[in-house]
């Protein structure tokens, strides 16, 4: 076994072999294919979206991180930061950490802090267990083959055969991803990775490979027999298949761009093999996916199947011919003759936009239908999108509002009602969560990143192979950060892995090769230092026990909201109490609580709970809406119930049930009043019930008209049947009796409020002498809501306002 070396500032050093240190290298297989085994399964936890998943591979990437510096200390390697790249990925937790301070949900911000750290490790990991370029041939097939299986898990999950939540939607593949463009962006990479390859596992006649020397001279752990770049051809075609069967316009547009920078990058001996390959998987792909989505809508599964079982022979047809072609020298005959190939292939391209242009015009409906499926308006709300996240980074530019910042309080900013917990755009969001620091620090990592991909591709201009290589990972890499400038993609931890890997193969071909040029200069002893590997214990300790008590929280909230649901009311609340001290940051634990106590009557420990989830999360509606609710159902403090409201609205006003709340309120404190003998404070109160329209017209009235256009989520903004309810029963009980039945008959054709209506409306009856239809309604309301309509006699001596 060769001596291993080690560094340090000055110069290289060597390590005294040992038995002890023959047994450490056992450590290094431990930590990369524990790496491999983290890129290899987040796709099929939902795509790592979710905060509990996120939290395990958290604790499992710690584990793999201490066996990896116990790897590097074997090693005498006491280099933890060495380059700037790994000071600016630093650098974004750290940013994180320090906008959590402020964070306006301090909840979100620690799982946001979690995520980042999660990044980070893995770009340490995988820049620093990379040794060779086989080291980082194995991981691009973790991730190919991975891919491979998440595209057949999608066409599984059309067809029936698998069943994903959310996995196939309106005929498009979502797979294990459950988001399409994000899962669009990691084929897209999946493809970059499978061109570098299959043009690796092939020779030409002269014997170049896309493989140098590095590679072929060790035996790689994915050892393929002469049949492999079939095996490439047909993984390849299933990637692009489900790529194309996302219908992801982002995607497309994004794999365009980055596809014609792989082939302008490529070396020249290498662009016709690449541009074959871009044939050999799209044209079979296109065909299969097309003829599959078609029959899968009309319900022949077994069809479907059929047109990718042909996708998948006529690829490997091509790639027969291909293999046929690269023997018989036809490559060499393109490329002394690609001018003329280059000019049949152009003017094949302008006859067939000729042809387009001409079709389109004479067939108007197929330019609508076109306009549709490009989806011209997600282009539109995402402008908006932007322009919203501008609003909330000015209100905080240096720090941001935290993590999750844009998720708490975008609804307080929004230009128009829509539902989004993302930006839709990652730079934006990181721009609101962590403000100017996080922006330089995300501008810094892919400022250095190039460069430092730049240089390495730069460097050996005589190894093409290498070169490719690294072209290869610089493009996936841009792939996917440059769809995450116009989508979410990156909230999705099993995508933003790949791209972080990415990040992390580049830095790791610096510091092998660096090593080998080190190497040349001279070596001397050191002995071990232990501060290193004690402090990575001692790091990886306390992020297990920070992290542990968050996934336990998580756990104990499940069961105890499954045994409330099963009114095992006592163990519920027990558990929901010790989620709460695992995670004190968390607000939904601390609302979960609230609404509880106050359904037991217990008013101070609900209001207790109340407050410090409104502490926790301060831009959040339904924070105040349960103050609201525990302020004049419990304690009877009106006005600060009512401000409450004011406060919901206020942070989400194109929300209708927000004004609904409200003029509840206000009715039940205005009948509590009268009810009291206090006309005046009632009128107030009442008054403000009936003012809650007024406020909505005028929130309407300041919309343009493309803001009403793309308005979808909900309908347009406008009272709701339970404001009409409440400003109704108000009018009547203020005598303004014209108005109240205009609002009471409007909420009578409400199924929801129908009760209640009905019973207003006959009280209403009564006193304009109104007998029989009085009678009428109060039998209507005496089946839907028999409660209330017990008090009609009660109710009908409540005295009128004038």
């Amino acid at each position: 076994m060769p001596k291993a070396i080690a560094r340090d500032k000055k110069k290289p050093v060597i390590v005294k072999e040992t038995k002890e240190n023959i047994q450490f290298e056992l450590s290094h297989a431990i930590a990369f294919w524990g790496l491999a085994i983290l890129l290899f399964l987040p796709p099929y936890f939902r795509g790592l979206f979710f905060q509990p998943e996120q939290e395990r591979a958290l604790i499992f990437v710690v584990v793999v991180f201490w066996f990896a510096c116990l790897w590097k200390w074997t090693k005498r390697d006491n280099n933890f930061l060495s380059h700037p790249l790994d000071y600016f990925v630093l650098s974004l937790p750290v940013v994180y950490v320090i906008s959590a301070f402020q964070a306006v949900n301090y909840g979100l911000a620690i799982d946001e802090v979690v995520k980042v750290t999660l990044y980070f490790i893995i770009y340490w990991l995988v820049s620093r267990l990379v040794r060779n370029a086989a080291d980082i041939v194995a991981l691009l097939h973790v991730i190919y083959i991975s891919a491979v299986g998440v595209a057949l898990a999608g066409l599984g999950t059309a067809t029936g055969v698998i069943h994903i939540n959310d996995g196939f939607l309106n005929e498009r593949i979502y797979s294990t991803f459950q988001y399409p463009n994000a899962l669009a962006s990691y084929l897209a990479a999946a493809t970059f990775i499978g061109i570098y390859l299959w043009g690796r596992s092939g020779s030409t006649k002269n014997g170049d490979t896309f493989a140098g020397p590095d590679v072929k001279e060790n035996s790689t752990w994915l050892n393929l027999n002469n049949f492999k770049q079939f095996i490439y051809a047909a993984g390849s075609f299933f990637i692009f298949a489900v790529f194309l069967g996302t219908r992801s316009n982002g995607g497309f547009l994004v794999f365009t761009i980055t596809a014609i920078l792989l082939i302008i990058g490529t070396p020249k001996n290498h662009r016709i093999p690449v541009g074959f390959y871009f044939v050999l998987i799209s044209i079979p792909a296109l065909l299969a996916i097309w003829m599959f989505l078609s029959s899968v809508a009309g319900g022949h599964m077994g069809l479907a199947w059929l047109w990718i079982f042909t996708g998948l022979v006529l690829a490997l047809a091509v790639q027969t011919l291909y293999s046929a072609s690269e023997r018989k020298g036809l490559l060499q005959w393109i490329a002394a003759h690609k001018n003329a190939v280059l000019a049949a292939a152009l003017l094949i391209v302008v006859v067939g936009c000729i042809g387009v242009g001409v079709y389109i015009n004479s067939n108007s409906e197929v330019v609508k239908m076109l306009a549709e499926e490009i989806r011209l308006r997600n282009a539109t709300e995402r402008m908006y999108f932007f322009q919203d996240a501008l609003k909330m980074f000015k209100e905080r530019p240096t720090t941001g509002w935290g993590g999750g910042g844009w998720q708490e309080a975008y609804r307080a900013y929004q230009s128009y009602l829509y539902n989004s917990n993302e930006v839709h755009g990652h730079y934006f969001q990181i721009m609101v969560e962590a403000g100017s620091l996080g922006i330089i620090v995300i501008l810094g990592i892919w400022g250095v990143f190039l460069y430092a991909a730049h240089k390495l591709y730069h460097g050996d201009k005589d190894n093409v192979n290498r070169r490719f290589l690294i072209w290869t990972i610089t493009v996936a890499a841009v792939a996917i950060g440059l769809h995450a400038a116009i989508d979410f993609n990156l909230s999705l931890s099993a995508l933003a892995l790949v791209m972080w890997t990415m990040f992390g193969l580049i830095r790791g071909m610096h510091i092998y090769s660096t090593i080998k040029v080190e190497e040349k200069k001279g070596k001397s002893y050191v002995p071990p230092n232990y501060t290193g590997i004690i402090s990575a214990s001692i790091i990886s300790i306390i992020i297990i026990l920070l992290v542990s008590p968050l996934i336990a929280a998580g756990n104990y909230s499940v069961q105890g909201v499954k045994n409330l649901q099963t009114q095992d009311i006592s163990q519920g609340v027990e558990l929901l109490e010790k989620a709460a001290a695992y995670n004190p940051l968390k607000a939904d634990y601390q609302s979960n609580l609230a609404r509880i106590y106050l359904q037991q009557g217990k008013t101070d420990e609900a209001l207790s709970r109340a407050v410090r989830a409104v502490e926790l999360s301060k831009y959040s509606p339904q924070r105040y809406a349960d103050l609201a609710s525990i302020n004049y159902s419990g304690k009877k403090n009106y006005e600060e119930a009512i401000n409450y409201t004011d406060r919901a609205i206020a942070l989400a006003s194109y929300q209708s049930q927000w004004y609904e709340m409200q003029a509840r309120t206000c009715f039940i404190i205005g009948y509590n009043e009268l009810s009291s003998g206090n006309a005046e404070t009632a009128k107030q109160y009442l008054d403000k019930a009936t003012q809650v329209e007024k406020k909505i017209q005028d929130q309407v009235e300041g919309l343009s008209d493309q803001e009403k256009r793309l308005w979808k989520d909900a309908p347009l903004l406008s009272a709701t049947s339970g404001v009409k309810l409440y400003m109704g029963a108000s009018q009547y009980i203020l005598g303004r009796w014209n108005e109240s039945e205009v609002n009471l008959e409007a909420a009578l054709e409400d199924e929801k409020n129908q009760g209640e209506a009905a019973f207003w409306l006959a009280l209403l009856y009564d006193k304009q002498g109104r007998t029989q239809e009085a009678q009428d309604l109060l039998e209507r309301a005496n089946k839907l809501a028999p409660q209330l309509a017990q008090s009609y006699e009660a109710l009908s001596t409540l005295p009128i306002i004038e």
